[in-house]
């Protein structure tokens, strides 16, 4: 039996503070939030620090996503290289066509 079982995956209130419930899916906490009935995506990052979370244990600490800012929008690293690989594929796609 573990000293410290993690609960079970369920809505809880959201430990940072955006909104009024976060997805807790057994092992950490996901990008599922709701407000009332309006579901919604947002990660969970470190933006806020942690309100606490309705549970007998504090949660482990959230890993942060890393973020790039491009054209005013902020990205997650891997969004941006899989869209300028997908860039470069096109135009090599355009030069074999146009050489031959």
């Amino acid at each position: 039996m573990a000293a410290n079982p993690e609960p079970d995956a369920a809505w809880h209130t959201d430990p940072f503070g955006r909104h009024e419930a976060r997805w807790w899916n057994g092992t950490e906490w996901t990008e599922k939030v709701r407000d009332g009935e309006q579901a919604g995506i947002d990660p969970p990052g470190i933006a806020v620090a942690p309100q606490g979370i309705p549970l007998n244990e504090p949660a482990s600490p959230i890993p942060g996503r890393r973020m790039i800012r491009l054209f005013g929008r902020r990205l997650p690293g891997a969004m941006l290289l899989a869209s300028v690989a997908l860039v470069a594929v096109i135009v090599l796609v355009i030069v074999v066509a146009v050489l031959g």
